[in-house]
């Protein structure tokens, strides 16, 4: 179990201030951990002071020996990375391109280091808050998830993007069916799992008080919504509420690995500038393209793999063609059967690779391809001794 302190963030790194009267103050506690069940934690988080107020991010990666934790690492540290840099190269961007752009980055090159042999499979769910002066705005890709305690009553902020969810969403599943669903753990999209970005961008005004839950699914897989509530509206420090909601869910057989970030707005003065954007709203049933968000000029799609051609294979059975006409009659009953072997393989091995061609065409033309997430492959019961297929942790202040 890795614990980082509370931190007072107002808005300087460092060093860290608090007690302006012009500034978001803001406090958090982050905590991971490996879980009971997984052998490596493929989960990620970062929480980043800003002078607006700062960037909070849970990324739990997939991909189990395949590098999920890679995926997690990579996604967390580019984001933290590009976000900051956006700001500095491209000053007239608003916080909400800003995020777009960064994670339209962040999975082109996680995209791109998924294309690797020894990587395929790799990738990552992505959580974002950005505190943006008296704004929050929330971005989110896979099935991690944000929560939002205001005056005693949680939110969830962000949807899930799973199979489950999708179907809970178009009215096929129940709630109480999604639950319990074998393939609850199947998300539809994921960061560096196609070469166009699709997530959920929204937005709202913060109030003193405020407490933003931000965490994997190695939390919500064992606690209900309803649950977590009361570990969020407990008279405690911001530390003992984040680790008692880890504690729980290790209480509950803790399959997953499991990582909480909190973030309590203390003040948020009335006098600071606002930012001259309109709120996102979640737009859809389910994640969109993010060229399409608010107008954003955003990268091109990452081209498709190269197609595979046609010329050596047509070469290949010709001569099989030829070796069978002009064959002595001695020869040909023996040659005939090994000639039509070679031209079996040579025909499979050809639909293999113009399949491939075509999966990754329709990986990136549609996105639409379920991924497994934890528990299992589509269509087969959870087995207990499956490879992990998430998992590593990363924090920076």
């Amino acid at each position: 179990m890795r614990y980082i302190e509370r931190v007072t963030l107002s808005g300087a790194n460092p060093p860290l201030r608090s007690g302006s009267a012009s500034q978001t103050q803001l406090e958090v506690a982050l905590l991971t951990d490996v879980g009971q069940v997984r052998p490596m934690n493929e989960d990620s988080g970062v929480a980043i002071a800003l002078p607006e107020g700062g960037l909070f991010v849970v990324a739990d990666g997939m991909g189990g020996h395949n590098a999920g934790d890679v995926a997690s690492q990579m996604a967390v540290r580019l984001l933290q990375e590009n976000y900051l840099s956006q700001k500095s190269d491209s000053p007239g961007r608003t916080t909400p391109e800003r995020l777009v752009k960064t994670l339209e980055e962040v999975n082109r090159q996680v995209y791109a280091e998924a294309s690797r042999p020894d990587r395929r499979g790799m990738g990552t769910t992505v959580t974002a808050l950005a505190v943006d002066g008296p704004n929050a705005l929330i971005v989110n890709v896979g099935d991690s998830r944000v929560y939002l305690l205001r005056g005693g009553t949680l939110t969830r902020l962000t949807r899930d993007h799973s199979w489950v969810a999708e179907q809970q969403r178009r009215g096929l599943l129940s709630e109480e069916e999604a639950r319990n669903h074998r393939w609850r753990s199947v998300i539809s999209n994921a960061l560096g799992s196609t070469g166009e970005l699709k997530l959920d961008l929204s937005g709202l005004k913060l109030e003193p008080g405020d407490l933003f839950l931000l965490c994997s699914d190695g939390l919500t897989g064992v606690l209900e919504d309803d649950q977590l509530a009361p570990f969020l509206s407990a008279d405690l420090p911001l530390e003992r509420k984040v680790r008692n909601l880890i504690d729980a869910a290790n209480a509950g057989g803790g399959p997953d690995n499991i990582t909480a970030l909190l973030v309590k707005v203390q003040a948020v003065p009335a006098g600071q500038k606002v930012p001259p954007y309109e709120l996102p709203t979640l737009q859809g049933d389910g994640p969109v393209p993010a060229r399409s968000l608010m107008g954003v000029d955003t990268l091109e799609t990452a081209p498709l793999r190269p197609p595979v051609s046609n010329l050596p294979f047509v070469i290949v059975l010709y001569l099989v063609l030829i070796g069978v006409i002009v064959a002595p009659d001695p020869y040909r009953t023996y040659l005939v059967p090994v000639l039509f072997l070679v031209g079996g393989l040579v025909v499979y091995g050809w639909w293999r690779q113009r399949q491939g061609a075509v999966d990754a065409r329709a990986d990136l033309e549609e996105g639409a391809q379920p991924t497994v997430n934890l528990d299992g492959d589509v269509g087969e019961e959870d087995d207990e001794d499956e490879e992990d297929t998430r998992g590593g942790f990363s924090s920076r202040f």
